[in-house]
This record gives C-alpha cells, structure tokens and sequence, in this order.
C-alpha cells in the first residue's frame, strides 16, 4: 500500500511538474508573442514616422524649388528687359500669383531701394521704400551680390511687420549710362511663415506626432518655425535639409507609445491553451508566415493594378504567370486572351486576329516566329501605332529565372506634345519670316542659325547667299564693303570690327547707307541663352522726312532773315499784309495797331487800343521761363526782342500763335517813349510744324512698341522652348529619375504627374505666345493693305443675325473664362457688306469688350435705322475718357496714351474697324463713361435686292 502511494505521489508529482512546465512554457509563449506583436506595433509606427517625414520634406524641398524656380524665370525676364515698368512688373507678378498663391510680394531692389513691387495688398508703404531702414537684411543683400547665387532668409521680421522668408536672386543688367557696366539687382521673394507651413499641411499630422520644423544660417542660431526645439533632442534621428545656404531641421516623435490591442491578447490566450505549446507555436509561426505572404503578394496586386502602366510576367516557358489589369485595358479588344497560364504565342496571334496594330503585319508567321525569339539585348525597347490612334511603348527584360517581364505604356500624349511643339514652332518661324523688317538670330557664338526672307535680300553687289552658321563677322564686314556710310552713335565709321563689338554687346543700335539713298537702322538685343537677336528697319522715308523737314527749317529762318531786313522799307504797306504792325506808349499802352491785326485774328483793333497788355493778357508771368513771359520780362527791361512765338485766345475757345518783335525807342536825349514791333500770326506753320514733330514721335514710339510686343511673344517661346530642350535640368525631372531607382510606386507616379505638369505648361506657354504674335502681325497685315489702298472687299448679302449669333458662340470662352454674363437682341436683317470683315469687326469689338470688363454684362444688339442696320456693343467694364474717345479710331491710339499696358494689344483693332467699315459705307461711333461702361455703334448698309 505504502508503495502504491508512493508511485501515485511520484505520479502527480510528474504530472504536476508537466502542468507546471506547459504553464511556464504558455507564459514564455505568451510573453514571447505578446513582445514579437509589440515589436511589429513599433516596427509599423517607425515605418509610419519615416514616411511622415519624408512626406513633409519632399513638400519643403518642391515649395523651395517651385519658387527658386520662379525667382531665376523672373531674373531672366528682367535680364532681358531692365527698363520694366511698374505696371508690367504688377502684371508679371499677377501671373506669378496665379502659379504660387503662397507669394505675398515680389520686388525689384536697386541698391538698397525697393524700385518695383508687386503685392497682394497695397504696396504704397513697400515702393520706394530704402533697406537701410533695416539693417539686419543688408549683409545678406550684400552677399547674395558678391556670391551671384540665390539666397534664403528668414524667419526674419518682415517690412509689413510679420515673420516670413525672403528668397533672394541676383539680376545681372546694363547699365544704361555711357560706361555700360553690368549692375547686380535684386530679385525678392517674401512669403511668409504662416502660409508657408499651411502649405505642408502639419496640423494633420501633429495629432499623432510631436512636430518641430527647425532653420538656421551661417549667422542665425537655430529657430523653431514649428513645434519645439526640445523634440530635437528627443527625437532618434534628425532630417537635415541643405536649402540655399540654410540648414532645415526636421524632426518628429510619436506622441503615443504602442500597446498591444485587446483584440490580439484574447486571440493569443485560447489558441496556447486549446493547441498546446508546441501546436500553438508551429500554427502560430505558419499563421504569421502565411499571413506576410498573402500580405505581399495582395500588395504587389495592388500596386501593379493601381500602376498606369500595362505590366505582364511569363516564365521561362513563355506562359503568363502575372499581370495587371491595365495590360488587358490596354490590348482592348485582345483581353479576352489574357489570363494566367496563357502562353505568349497566343497572345502574339490574339492581337494579330484583332487588328490592333495601325499597320498590318503581312506575314504573320514570320511575325510571331520573330518575336518569340529570346532576349538577346537586356531591356529591348520598341514603339508601336495602334489602330485606336494611339502609341504604346514595349519595353521588356529578363529575369533571373529566365522568364521576361512587358511593360506597355501609352505615349500617346507626350508625342503629340512633340508634335505640337513642332508645329508652333514651325508657325513661329512662319510669322518671323513674315515680318516686314530683317531678322537674324546668331546662337552664343554669334553664328547665325535662323534668318527670314527680308534678311535674304541681296543688295548690289552680293554674289554670296546668305547661308547658316556663317559668323556675325564675317556678314558685318561684308556689309560695311557695300554700305557708303555707316553711323554709329551718330558718327561716321568704317572699321567693321568696331562694329561688329558694338553689334555683339548687351543691345545696340547702327545705321547704314546703301546704294540708291536707301538708309536701314540695325538693332540688336542679347537673348537669355548668350544669342544674339538683330533687326533691320529701312528707314529711308524718315530719312527723306527729316531732310525735308531741316530744308523747310532753313528756308523759314531764311525768309525771317529777308522780313527782319525788309521790317523798314515795308513799314507803310504794313496795313495790306497779313501782319500787322504796334506801338506801345511810356505807360505800355497800345496806341496803334495796324489793320493787318483785323484781317489776322478777325476782331477789331479798337478793342485793344488805350489798354496795357495786363488788361489784354490778364495775370503777367514774372519768370523768363515761357516764350511770352521772356517777352514780358524784355519789355519791363526795355530791352529788344525778336520772333517770339506765343499763344492767346482771342476770341473763346480759338487759339491763335502769334510771332511777336519789338525794340523800345528813345529821345536823343535817351529818354524812354515806348516800343514799336511787328506781328505775324503762324498758327497754321506752328501747328504743321508741331503737327510734323507728333508724327516724327508717333513714328518712333510705334516702333518701339512693336519692337517690345514682337519681343515678349518670341522671348517666351524662346525661354520656355530652352526648358525643353534642357529637360533634364528641371527639378521635377531630376525628382522622377531620383524615384525611378527607389521603386516606390507612389513616389514615381507623384514625380511623374509634376513632369508631366511641367511640360504642358511650358508647351501651353509657347502655343499662347505663337497666338499672340500671329495676331499681331495680321493686324499688321491690314493696315499695310488699307494704307497701300490694297483692300479687297467681297462685297455681297450677309446675313447679320447668323453671323453676330455665330462670333457670340466663338468668343464665349473669352467671357467665360472672366465670368462675364452674354445677352444679344437681334433683328433678321441682311447687310450689304463681306462677310470676313463683318465677323473680324464683330471679334475686335467683343474682344475688347471682354478684355476691358471684369465682370457683369456684354451685350449685343442690332435695329434697322433708315437704309442702315445699325450695330451695338455694349459692356459695364472700366469705360474710355473722354478726352481718349476722341482718339480711340486713332492707328497706335495705346501707344501714343502711354496706358498702363495692363492689356495687350498695340492700338490698332479700332482704327482697323473703322476702316474696314468705312470701305463697306458704313459708320462708327463711341459712347462711354468712366466706371460704367462702353457702347460701340456702327452700321452697315442693308441689303437690297436689284430690281
């Protein structure tokens, strides 16, 4: 008995030792589970912190890049036109605006002076405005000179008196002194810190994590921008971001630690004690194997599914083993043989039944014989039409395992981007080769690379045809051997090397005397890539003008001379002229006046007698500084004067110019008895001589005008074609090539998308630029025609109401684009006119219309008036003063107003209309005012059928 409770006892002591050592090895298990699951939490949060980290980063690094990016695009523009206005500079920074909301403020410093500014609030305290006032920003204008590369500061206390960052870019211009030194400008960028960080977008994130964002310079300690800087020291690693010579700290923490969710603790407990230790444990360790799997392979699913291009393996048997759903999409109608297990040589003979392909495969055996054949170059490239129109890229690689991966993407888009940049550029090169003046562009060596037709003209004694690549100097020094004067800075020379230096500099201007009489003026401007732009204007009427002009100047001081002489012997005929001769008394009163004075001004010399010239004139001027107050000043001096031309209203509202001479006269004792003098009236040789000066000035500012609207059209596609070619350069491009390697999906696809944003603005931006410069030149175009008396007219009925409502359709982007409101009222009448002119009438009208009104109604009305259908036009935009609408149909009416250039156009759309109108018969008027709005009225003839 003793014995049997001995082994029973050893028995449940063995027992007891295993329910002890299952539960130790439960515990461990369940410790050991718990701390594994704990780790994977940790492991996940980390993963999560990194990525938040990256995220906001990549955001620092594109903001930054995005506004460098702006302030050299802005440097350039300013590079190429240094004399920019304030007007245009708003303007610039309007379009700046529209691309980078976060930009407050751009401005222009000279020196230390804030010369140009551009705000989205009022900037009458920042233009003008002297940097010395702050003295902190001075070393760091001083650097940014010295080193010529872009600087960043901040956060600093900014001049509108908030922290915000200012990012510095050096301009380098000429200075338009006689020493032509290159000055150093400054370019600012001022953003500030509160848009800045809603820019990243932190809040949403600083829920889970402890935030700082954290900036020092070469001079400035570390400043927290956002969060604490006591989480840097916390933090387990720390992102520094090198940023135009500052340093960028960030750093994020988790604001939680992890713990283990009830849901997996009850999950653990009942699996250890219904399987067993070493059950749970292998079930448990398959579990997670599996669970990883299946985890992997779901995301790489995704990941290839959710990618935009098509993507299949096949293995070494050539059989599909894994595809996305984008390859099928993009087979179309050869999906159906897309499936696992499928072998290449199917699919090959599925796209062939199809008729996928743009060209037809004639021997198809051969075909698919050829691209079955293995890899013999890793990466093979190929592009394929598709008879849907569009293009796709094969690219296809070996594996390891010695199957091959396909990948098709559709580049359908990018290549007809090409295709459109070719095409502007061909239009571009059409409208310079249109051009009435010469035109030569030279690349950085000063090798012409693109001339037009009006540059190819041979004068005589050119045997050679000008040709491309042939240097700026040898073309100089041929031009200089057949020139017979050639002036530069109005001075005579014959070294065509002089010449040609002066031709190469920032901007020029010569010229040049050939055979015949015929004078041509040269310019020539610097581009932005060290090119050289060179114009050729003929101008030989302006010559002959000018000569006509000094003839006329000469003959009239000759014949001056020949009256001063002849004043005595004519004295008693002096009543039968047109000039009439004075004498004043001691006390300055008029005693006589001959009667030339009545056939002259038309009022009555009795008027004027017994009166001083205060009584005549009103309030003296006491200054020599006019004509007349010089007259007024000899006369109290009792001194002689001579041909003293000034103005006075006789009669109300008539001005009359009047040449005036005197001398005082004396007893021989030398006592003052008064003044005697001659008078002429010159209003009409005055007015046509002010007349000829307006002209002369007209002239030479359209030119100007035309030269800056040619200009800025050809500088952007210029500038913005050069970020094409040098693709590679472009931040976004550098960011998809960095990606690339990564193989992070979501990486590539971001960077992809900015790309390819890139690329279609700046194609967008030269497709623009080629509109406006086609524009300009048919305007161009027909007003050479109407001042040749070249105008053809098609003259016919037309059929007003279909016409209006048709333009009406064509422009309503124009008006929906502003959120304009459109109404039109039309009667079915039907006009005797062209139909060509009458829509371009209608569109010069409604374009303007839209382009001076920001918002409310255009509206378009007809009526029938007599024989006349009569036409309105009417907006609620800013309205036309109305000294201007007497101008308005005036050819370069802009131009010769100095406006603002706050919309472009060179002034010719009115006076083009109105022409056009008057060769139909018709007539137009103007009704507007200020802050209202403006009415334009003109009518056409109706149409009457021959009896």
């Amino acid at each position: 008995m003793p014995q049997k409770i001995t082994d029973k006892l050893i028995e449940c002591l063995i027992e007891a030792a295993s329910y002890i050592a299952i539960l130790l090895i439960c515990i461990a298990a369940y410790l050991m589970l718990s701390y594994t699951e704990l780790n994977e939490l940790r492991e996940e949060q980390r993963q999560e912190l990194f990525a938040a980290r990256s995220e906001i980063s990549a955001k620092i690094q594109q903001s930054f890049s995005n506004k460098q990016l702006i302030a050299r695009s802005i440097s350039a523009a300013l590079t190429i036109n240094p004399d920019i206005t304030q007007e245009e500079f708003y303007a610039f920074g309007d379009a700046i605006n529209v691309e980078d909301p976060s930009i407050d403020t751009i401005a222009l410093i000279k020196g230390t002076t804030v010369t140009r500014v551009y705000s989205t609030v009022s900037m009458e305290d920042l233009l003008g405005r002297d940097l010395a006032e702050r003295p902190e920003q001075l070393p760091d204008l001083e650097k940014v000179r010295q080193e010529g590369r872009t600087r960043l500061s901040g956060p600093t206390w900014l001049l509108r008196e908030y922290p915000g960052f200012v990012m510095r870019q050096p301009v380098s211009t000429k200075s338009t002194d006689r020493d032509d030194t290159e000055n150093i400008d400054i370019v600012s960028i001022v953003f500030s810190t509160k848009t800045f960080l809603n820019e990243l977008d932190l809040e949403g994130l600083a829920e889970r994590y402890n935030i700082v964002l954290s900036v020092e310079g070469e001079t400035q300690p570390p400043q927290a921008i956002y969060g604490d800087l006591a989480t840097l020291d916390d933090a387990q690693t720390v992102l520094t971001l090198p940023i135009l010579a500052t340093v960028w700290n960030l750093a994020l923490t988790a604001r939680e630690a992890p713990s283990l969710i009830p849901t997996r603790e009850s999950r653990i407990v009942p699996l250890i004690l219904i399987g067993g230790v070493l059950a749970m444990m292998l079930t448990r360790y398959l579990h997670i194997l599996r669970r990883k799997n299946r985890r992997a392979a779901h995301h790489i699913k995704t990941a290839l599914d959710t990618a935009p291009s098509g993507f299949v393996l096949f293995d070494a048997n050539d059989r599909i083993e894994l595809f996305n759903d984008r390859f099928a999409e993009l087979l179309g109608d050869a999906a159906s043989s897309v499936h696992r297990g499928a072998s290449r040589e199917s699919l090959l003979r599925s796209t062939l039944r199809h008729n996928l392909f743009k060209t037809p495969i004639e021997d198809e055996e051969t075909w698919v014989k050829e691209q079955m054949k293995r890899l013999t170059v890793r990466g093979e490239r190929n592009t394929a039409a598709m008879s849907d129109g569009t293009w796709l890229q094969i690219l296809e690689h070996t594996t390891s395992a010695g199957g091959r991966v396909m990948i098709l993407n559709d580049v359908t888009e990018t290549l007809q981007s090409r295709e459109r940049a070719k095409v502007a550029e061909q239009r571009l090169n059409d409208a310079i080769d249109a051009l009435p003046v010469g035109f030569w562009l030279f690349d950085a060596t000063d090798r012409l690379v693109l001339f037009n037709t009006v540059a190819s003209e041979k004068f005589e004694g050119v045997r050679r045809e000008l040709a491309l690549g042939r240097p700026i100097g040898d073309l100089v020094r041929r031009r200089v051997e057949l020139a017979e004067l050639v002036l530069l800075n109005g001075k005579p020379v014959d070294d065509y090397k002089l010449i040609t230096q002066t031709l190469q500099e920032e901007t020029s201007q010569i010229e040049v005397r050939y055979g015949e009489g015929r004078w041509f003026r040269y310019y020539t401007r610097r581009t932005s890539e060290g090119g050289l732009v060179m114009f050729r204007v003929e101008i030989t009427d302006l010559r002959e003008q000018q000569r006509q002009i000094e003839a006329s100047n000469t003959e009239l001081r000759a014949a001056l001379r020949k009256r001063d002489e002849a004043e005595q012997r004519l004295q008693a005929v002096a009543d039968m002229t047109s000039e009439w001769y004075w004498e004043q008394d001691t006390k300055m009163r008029l005693v006589h006046i001959s009667e030339g004075f009545s056939r002259a001004m038309d009022v009555d010399p009795k008027d004027y007698i017994g009166k001083t010239r205060f009584e005549i004139f009103g309030a003296l001027p006491k200054t020599a500084e006019t004509p007349f107050g010089e007259m007024v000043q000899k006369m109290i001096a009792h001194e002689p004067f001579r041909d003293i031309i000034f103005s006075h209203n006789f009669e109300p509202n008539k001005t009359k110019w009047v040449r005036m001479s005197g001398k005082p006269l004396y007893t021989p004792e030398g006592l003052f008895t008064g003044y005697i003098g001659m008078a002429a009236d010159v209003t009409p040789l005055y007015e046509a001589l002010r007349e000829a000066k307006q002209a002369d000035e007209a002239k030479t500012q359209f030119l100007n005008m035309i030269s800056h609207e040619l200009r800025t059209p050809l500088t952007a596609v210029l500038g913005f074609n050069s970020f094409l070619a040098n693709h590679t350069k472009l931040p976004s491009y550098n960011a998809l090539k960095e990606a690339l390697p990564s193989g992070d999906e979501a990486t590539i696809r971001a960077a992809l998308e900015q790309f390819e944003k890139d690329l279609g603005q700046f194609t967008g931006r030269i497709q623009a630029a080629g509109t406006q410069l086609k524009a300009l030149i048919d305007d161009m175009l027909d007003l050479a025609r109407i001042e040749a008396n070249n105008l053809r007219l098609n003259l016919g009925c037309v059929e007003s109401a279909a016409v209006a409502r048709s333009v009406i359709e064509q422009t309503q982007t124009l008006a929906s684009e502003k959120g304009l409101e459109i109404k039109f009222d039309l009667i079915d009448a039907p006009i005797y006119a062209d139909e060509t002119r009458f829509r371009q009438i209608l569109t010069n009208l409604l374009g303007n219309a839209y382009k001076f009104t920001d918002e409310g109604l255009v509206e378009v009305r007809s009526s029938l008036q007599d024989d006349m259908v009569v036409f309105e036009v009417q907006d609620s935009g800013i309205g036309i003063s109305k000294e201007m609408q007497n101008q308005v149909f005036d050819r370069f009416a802009q131009a010769k107003e100095g406006t603002d250039r706050r919309n472009n156009g060179v002034g010719l759309g009115l006076a083009i209309c109105k022409d056009l109108i008057s060769a139909q018969n018709g007539w137009i008027k103007v009704k507007s005012e200020i802050g209202t709005g403006t009415t334009m009225r003109f009518a056409l003839p109706l149409w009457r059928p021959k009896a």
